[in-house]
């Protein structure tokens, strides 16, 4: 946490993510090289097809352990509970998001979940992108610019070309660390990874959003709690 005025302001990293959970740590391990506040808390929004896949290399390899130990990461607290499966208007959750129906599911919980957090003044949140579908990436960007609020930051990872795809690649390790390249080519080293966090300027309407707007959103976000 740090100060801001006579308060703590709390960072969290809210992320996307879908077939490529390694954008997660691509993500922690960038924020933290770049020297920007490191969030306290991670959440992160998937399908349920997604989930064993994040699971499985974040805490099963440990590949999360390994970047917080060679890095020393500042502690954060970030565990199952706080992965978020989107749901449809019955609760189910999806599984790959592909249908009509499923969009505006998608379009929903999303938006819901980023106007809960930001209803909370003392934290600040670094929306992250970079994960899963792109119709995923376009809900977190007009929902962040309805509810963001000055101290929120919208983001994207850029991973070199050769680490694309790269499904042993989860972040530049300090240490030479071979692995097969992309879909199972010539081996490249993890330790030449170049991973670029790009900030994206974006427009904060919240301000000038409708009350009778923001009101609807809170209703329609407790009938789903």
């Amino acid at each position: 946490m740090i100060v801001t005025g006579n308060r703590y302001m709390k960072h969290i990293l809210l992320s996307t993510t879908g077939a490529s959970p390694q954008v997660l740590t691509e993500t922690l391990y960038a924020i933290h090289q770049s020297g920007r506040p490191f969030p306290a808390e991670v959440f992160v929004i998937t399908t349920a097809n997604a989930k064993p896949e994040l699971m499985n290399g974040l805490f099963r390899d440990g590949h999360l352990q390994a970047l917080k130990d060679e890095y020393q990461l500042p502690d954060f607290m970030f565990d199952e509970d706080h992965i978020w499966l989107i749901e449809d208007d019955a609760g189910n959750y999806l599984q790959d998001a592909k249908s009509v129906d499923d969009q505006t599911f998608m379009a929903d919980f999303i938006t819901r979940k980023v106007y809960e957090l930001t209803q909370n003044d003392d934290i600040a949140i670094h929306a992250s992108l970079a994960g899963g579908r792109k119709t995923m990436a376009f809900y977190f960007g007009y929902a962040m610019s309805l509810f963001g609020r000055e101290q929120d930051v919208l983001s994207h990872v850029f991973v070199d070309d050769d680490y694309e795809f790269v499904r042993d690649f989860w972040y530049p390790t300090k240490d030479t660390r071979w692995v097969a390249g992309q879909f199972g080519q010539r081996e490249v080293d993890t330790k030449n990874a170049q991973v670029r966090l790009v900030e994206i300027p974006f427009v904060r309407m919240r301000e000038s959003v409708s009350p009778t707007l923001i009101d609807s959103m809170s209703s329609h976000a407790a009938q789903k709690i």
